[in-house]
């Protein structure tokens, strides 16, 4: 008989959650690169549910220490989602991220960790003898995903748009990934989390989009950053990309090349359409 995974806490959080005052859950999506395309699928219908995701999607710069990014990111979310398989029992940094979470859950006394097995393994360490959500079975996908939603905690699900809007927005994201694929295209892409913490005036830039845009709240939350002074949201990097593509260019298309910030637009970009996806499904 599948498990399930304990109850979430009602305990309220500091970071940022508590600035953009939204009821939803933040969570760590903890597993190995093997298994990127559940990560990816899963991270896309929390997020479609109104959930903030943390996936390795961003930047690390060079000289950063990973394990302290990867402690400062677990120590800002709610829960660590631990993607259970051969390929992550076997991964040291899974194993890092498990060790920093379960010290975690310890010192606050208060389920952390919720594990999602997606392959019969024996559970690893401190993990066996928990209840876990059972992702085995692809056919139990949807029960197992909203026995995980109902353990996150309630919260208003993104408004999902008409076919019509849906297809405008597919057309958008295709320019815009387009746009970004062709400056991107001699970098390496990089598969990192972001796990910088973001100023007060992106803060406020991202509060001020998500009331106006409340679908690109899950997207806004962790990919939203900065290029100069200059806040750069989902919706405002949408209508950047659009702008210059119709008038050949736009101030900021040099920013963003000159402060390397083209990982962050691609990463960005592809959690937009990793939700679109989910929502077409």
């Amino acid at each position: 008989m599948p498990g399930k995974v304990g109850h979430a806490s009602h305990l309220k959080h500091l970071g940022l959650r508590q600035h953009l005052h939204f009821i939803m859950s933040s969570v760590f999506l903890s597993h190995s690169h093997a298994d990127k395309p559940f990560a990816r699928r899963l991270a896309a219908d929390l997020r479609i549910a109104g959930h903030t995701v943390w996936i390795d999607e961003a930047e690390i710069r060079i000289g950063d220490s990973l394990v302290a990014k990867i402690r400062e990111g677990i120590d800002q979310v709610d829960f660590v989602a631990a993607i259970i398989s051969s390929n992550s029992v076997a991964s040291e940094w899974v194993t890092r991220e498990l060790d920093i979470a379960s010290n975690r859950e310890m010192k606050e006394r208060r389920v952390v960790v919720l594990p999602l097995l997606v392959e019969r393994v024996p559970l690893p360490g401190f993990l066996e003898g928990k209840l876990y959500a059972d992702f085995v079975d692809a056919a139990n996908y949807q029960a197992s995903l909203e026995k995980v939603l109902r353990d996150l905690g309630p919260v208003a699900p993104l408004p999902k748009p008409d076919a019509e809007e849906l297809k405008q927005l597919r057309e958008q994201l295709s320019q815009a990934q387009a746009a970004a694929a062709q400056h991107q295209s001699s970098v390496r892409a990089h598969e990192t989390l972001a796990l910088k913490g973001k100023s007060p005036k992106l803060i406020e830039a991202i509060k001020k989009a998500n009331a106006s845009f409340p679908q690109h709240a899950p997207i806004n939350n962790v990919y939203a950053f900065e290029v100069g002074t200059m806040p750069m949201t989902l919706d405002y990097l949408l209508w950047v990309i659009a702008k210059a593509e119709r008038k050949g260019g736009h101030p900021l298309d040099f920013l963003i090349t000159i402060e390397g910030k083209w990982g962050e637009v691609k990463a960005m970009l592809d959690a937009y359409a990793d939700v679109l996806q989910a929502t077409e499904a």
